[in-house]
């Protein structure tokens, strides 16, 4: 019989583009800037509460500090202030019988980098594509799954196991307490898609990284009396070789099979340098302390410590026979350590997924571990539920001018809504399931 909702499903998705792409363009109106230790996403969240409500689901508007053991709990991380930033989860329930599955995506959005050519929060569709602050990271997602959702219901598809749309608050900036929240309030359906942009690739698992701020100290002063300085700046500076040095090295080596056998483009991004007193009219000595923040990425399966020491372990190889002068770097945690993850190779969805990406695009699909950090680990070693991504094609992630491939977001909802079938089971007219 699913064979014979193909048509039907085709000519909803033909009769319902403008009202796709409204949805990534209603919420890319909304300002939902992630401020790190704040946010701004509710008045987003409500709307799309009140979306889902329209659509017949059960919705659920919570703050993830009022779930029980939240802050308890080994994977939060501090410092987040959550009032007014609920997070939203929604289900339309099936009969039994079939698997459960969750959509799970984060409302908030980084800052607008500088350089736009566009106002990020006025959607604006040029040459197929769709332009906007969070298109790609991830509102363009998020309006994916539920519009697959809507699909579904409006064409009356009855479903044997129940579908999960959530979006969550305060992902951003290594955030992953509204996941977090939501896994410890009960929502762990038998599997999830987070519907990052992936570019359409099946991701069963995404590398992991840490943002640090490495501190060097040293001495400063003119050596008019044969003062031995120690320019911390300078040292900065040897460790930035190295770290250009270290990236190099690492797209040398294979990740762990299979996911990341061929991923050898991790990032080493240094992010920030700070040294001296930016205040002074002018400086005629050097700082006696340098700051270099960088973001470092790794594969699953890797620690926070293993990663540090890496790093350390080699700079004073590099420079053996200066570093014992110097004091050690110190490493301050700026975000959590956000661990790479990986799904079971055997795991029925990827497959499942990858069949829909084939029948939809006629082209094989990728299936390789997702190139960047996300709350995937949330899902795949603190709770019971697997977590795959898959999302839209784009481009400008984090960047001016983010913005999402419009004919291949269509395809994304029909690849969404044949997998929604195929996991969670149908009913036939009269009650048989398939």
């Amino acid at each position: 019989m699913r064979n014979t909702w193909n048509e039907s499903i085709r000519i909803w998705l033909d009769n319902n583009s403008e009202n796709m792409l409204g949805l990534v363009q209603d919420l890319v109106r909304f300002n939902t800037v992630n401020e790190v230790t704040h946010g701004s996403e509710k008045e987003s969240q409500l709307f799309l509460a009140q979306y889902l409500r329209d659509m017949g689901m059960n919705v659920d508007i919570f703050s993830p500090e009022d779930v029980p053991h939240f802050r308890e709990h080994e994977a939060y991380f501090p410092g987040k202030d959550y009032r007014d930033r609920p997070n939203v989860v929604a289900v339309m329930k099936g009969i039994g019988g079939g698997n459960s599955l969750m959509f799970s995506s984060h409302i908030d959005t980084t800052v607008a980098a500088p350089g736009w050519d566009r106002d990020p929060w006025t959607p604006e569709v040029k040459e197929g594509r769709l332009y906007g602050l969070g298109t790609f990271d991830m509102k363009g997602g998020l309006a994916a799954s539920v519009m697959a959702v809507r699909c579904i219901r409006e064409l009356g598809i009855q479903l044997q196991g129940d579908l999960w749309v959530e979006s969550v608050v305060d992902e951003e900036f290594g955030g992953a307490n509204g996941t977090l929240a939501s896994r410890l309030k009960g929502y762990n359906p038998d599997a999830a898609i987070i519907p990052e942009p992936t570019n359409m690739a099946v991701c069963p698992g995404t590398r992991g990284g840490a943002l640090w701020r490495v501190t060097f100290k040293g001495n400063t002063g003119m050596s008019f009396s044969g003062e031995k300085i120690i320019n911390p700046a300078l040292i900065a500076a040897k460790f930035i070789v190295f770290l250009e040095a270290y990236e190099i090295t690492a797209r040398g080596k294979a990740g762990p099979q299979p996911w990341f056998e061929d991923d050898r483009s991790l990032s080493v991004i240094v992010t920030r340098l700070e040294a001296g007193d930016m205040f002074a009219p002018l400086c005629d000595s050097g700082p006696t302390e340098c700051h270099v923040d960088i973001w470092v990425e790794c594969h699953p399966h890797i620690t926070e410590e293993q990663l540090q020491q890496d790093l350390l372990v080699g700079f004073s190889q590099m420079y053996a026979n200066q570093y014992l002068e110097w004091q050690m770097p110190q490493f301050t945690k700026m975000i959590r350590f956000l661990p790479g993850c990986d799904v079971d190779v055997d795991f029925p969805l990827i497959d499942i997924m990858a069949h829909n990406v084939e029948k939809v695009t006629g082209t094989a699909a990728i299936k390789a571990g997702a190139p960047f950090a996300c709350d995937a680990f949330i899902f795949n070693l603190h709770s019971t539920t697997p977590a795959i991504i898959m999302g839209p094609s784009g481009a400008n992630a984090h960047a001016p001018d983010e913005y999402i491939d419009i004919p291949q977001f269509f395809r994304l909802i029909e690849i969404y809504v044949h997998t929604i079938l195929d996991w969670c089971g149908i009913v036939e007219e009269g009650g048989k399931d398939e």
